[in-house]
């Protein structure tokens, strides 16, 4: 089942359940019987736990229409005293009670309410780090997590016991009833109040913000970094900054990772590189970064000013992937001292643009992540066709996509194949942020999938151990919300290089038992960070892409691939356009040449595109008689000499070996 799919599920569920359960308390209150209005109670206290827990997206929606946790629950209140009004035998007495009890209960959970934001914004640090240690700053532990995340959402619940004494009273008669359900309600409330005031009076050891600036600078004053590698962007986009992170450990040069969101932050991939997130402008631009020379940016982003402003530092554009996307040559590039590009097509594609950057300041350094990329393919009975495509954009430019004109139409053109052949497919994950064309594509590509795998044999045996290592992989979470973030910077302050390469092993083993455990048949929807892309490419036999760096990626394993044109161009047009194109099969909307596509699988003879992509190889990504490892330490090396004779740095900075040639012509 596809995200929206779900989050549909979850409306349409969500708003049966809950309108239901306060329609039988007011049934409840109008008929006077007291077991339809604790049916309704019950039921409505259980919809409060399942938007607390289950039901996430649409407990947000339903916020936005004045129908959160404290509305609801006033109501339920109201309907309560109702049935106390409608009910002879109840006296003003027991009614009086339970209206003092509801009032008494509102100002202890408001001043909770209020104490429980203090905690949480005391124990907010103005960054979160990662492989830094923080002992010094005394940071006690995180209190339990329900007390500071959505802490209304369970202390206003505990009115339960009030309720509950409330329909007993009607049903027996009995005041005592509520006498003992308002004690109970008012005790636990206090009893939670207190244990906010107690963990609030721990956090009071928690340095105050212009502490935690003053150690983070003496931090960089002995750490003494030389490479920074900056990102910002949305939690989505995570997988941008994460790309990166192997090679950046591999750089010989003291390294730091500097992030702006806390989201991303949470979501990074375990590394051995010092993290530091900055949320605040202000408390970046604070910073003196000392020695640091080279900040390598992978994405385009409105908070990269931040550190562009520092005039000590060479900035460089080295991105998140090149291809022939507009997105490729943006002309926000020129604001940076250099852009680091795959191989040759990238300086022609700046040259070709005129946006202002210029050739001199293009220096091709390869593509690190794919060195130990797989030019050979798994042992699968039947061959294997990936369709990647990528996102619509956020423009409507026709060919953005081929999800939205093609891909239902060659996903079904790709099962019905003869010879069988079988599908991965793996969306980017952008896709259908903003187009519902581009969601109801794939929704109609998956529940496809589906259909055709209903008659494929499962291999069996093996969930158990794959839901084992998802577990133990889930173990390396920098932040499993289990504590906060103070608590989790602490906990990280240690770098530990052995987790990093169990990480990795698990990560290996976590592949070869996912692929073992699907039969060569049976066709995947690949969504999320795992399996990856690359090892995608290890299975497939056959790229079918759009104009994206998957397609640039694709091209180190010099196996055929297919680009679909949806552009309304001739197939000409189209190659002198997308260079990436030169190498390809150009398919079109409707699926025609696929077969000329999967022949070339089929049949090496009948690979007409062989020798081009042997060539545009070498032309995409560089040389291949050098790893591009070596070639990206070198242009660091490089950057870093050049900016240190023009702002040079202190006796006590450590020099590296000679750096290698760089190719900047």
């Amino acid at each position: 089942m596809s995200l929206s799919q779900y989050a549909n599920r979850q409306t349409v569920v969500g708003t049966t359940l809950l309108g239901l359960s306060y329609m039988v308390m007011l049934l409840g209150v109008i008929t006077g019987l007291w077991w339809v209005f604790l049916a309704g109670v019950v039921g409505s206290y259980a919809m409060d736990a399942l938007l607390l827990h289950r039901f996430t997206k649409f407990a947000k929606a339903i916020q936005q229409v004045r129908l959160g946790i404290t509305p609801r629950a006033l109501l339920r209140q109201l309907l309560a005293l109702g049935l106390l009004i409608t009910t002879p035998q109840a006296t003003s007495t027991g009614i009086g009670l339970v209206l003092l009890t509801f009032l008494a209960l509102f100002g202890i959970q408001l001043v909770c309410g209020v104490a429980a934001r203090m905690l949480r914004t005391r124990r907010r640090l103005p960054i979160v780090t990662r492989n830094i240690n923080l002992d010094a700053l005394c940071i006690p532990d995180s209190p339990p997590m329900p007390l500071i995340r959505e802490p209304m959402s369970r202390l206003l619940p505990l009115d339960a016991f009030l309720l509950v004494g409330a329909v007993a009273y009607v049903a027996f008669g009995t005041v005592w009833a509520v006498v003992v359900g308002a004690l109970v309600s008012v005790i636990v409330t206090v009893f939670g109040l207190s244990l906010v005031s107690w963990h609030y009076h721990r956090a009071r050891t928690v340095p105050a913000p212009e502490r935690v600036m003053e150690f983070t600078q003496s931090w960089l004053d002995s750490y003494r970094p030389e490479v920074v590698l900056y990102f910002s962007g949305s939690a989505d986009s995570v997988y941008q900054v994460n790309m990166w992170l192997e090679t950046l450990e591999r750089l010989p040069r003291r390294s730091v990772i500097v992030l702006r969101e806390r989201v991303i932050a949470a979501q990074l991939a375990p590394t051995r590189v010092p993290v530091l997130c900055v949320p605040a402008a202000t408390d970046l631009m604070a910073l003196d970064f000392g020695p640091a020379r080279v900040a390598l940016y992978p994405a385009n982003t409105g908070k990269n000013i931040h550190m562009l402003r520092n005039p000590l530092i060479k900035h460089v554009f080295i991105g998140h992937g090149d291809s022939d996307k507009i997105a490729s040559i943006n002309p926000y590039s020129k604001v940076y001292d250099e852009v680091w590009t795959a191989g040759r097509a990238g300086r022609d594609r700046y040259d070709r643009a005129q946006v202002g950057v210029r050739v001199d300041e293009i220096v091709e350094v390869g593509r690190p992540q794919l060195d130990s990329i797989r030019t050979d393919t798994a042992p699968n009975a039947v061959r294997t066709v990936l369709y990647a495509p990528t996102w619509e954009g956020w423009t409507d430019e026709p060919g953005n996509t081929s999800l939205i004109d093609a891909g239902p139409t060659l996903v079904e053109k790709l099962l019905t194949a003869n010879p069988q052949v079988r599908v991965l497919y793996k969306p980017h994950p952008f896709t259908g942020m903003r187009s519902a064309a581009a969601r109801k594509a794939h929704n109609s590509i998956v529940a496809m999938i589906e259909n055709a795998n209903s008659s494929v044999p499962k291999r069996t045996g093996t969930s158990r151990h794959l839901a084992e290592l998802e577990q133990r992989l889930a173990d390396f979470d920098a932040n499993n919300g289990a504590v906060d973030e103070a608590h989790n910077s602490r906990k990280e302050g240690g770098t530990d290089p052995g987790a990093t390469a169990e990480l990795q092993a698990l990560s290996k083993k976590w592949h070869q038992v996912y692929w073992n455990s699907h039969a060569d048949t049976e066709h995947l929807v690949i969504q999320g960070p795992r399996p990856t892309l690359y090892s995608c490419f290890n299975q497939a036999d056959l790229l079918i892409s759009d104009i994206s760096s998957v397609v640039a990626d694709f091209v180190a394993t010099e196996k055929p691939y297919a680009i679909t044109n949806c552009e309304g161009i001739t197939e000409e047009e189209f190659r002198v356009k997308h260079p990436t194109s030169s190498a390809a099969y150009i398919l079109a909307p409707d699926g025609n040449d696929l077969d000329t596509a999967l022949d070339a699988v089929h049949l090496a003879e009948a690979d007409r595109m062989a020798d081009a992509r042997s060539e545009l190889r070498t032309y995409l990504l560089g040389p291949a008689d050098t790893t591009s490892m070596s070639r990206f330490i070198a242009a660091v090396d490089d950057l870093y000499e050049r900016a240190n004779i023009q702002h040079p740095i202190d006796a006590g900075t450590e020099s590296p070996a000679t750096p290698l040639a760089v190719s900047r012509t």
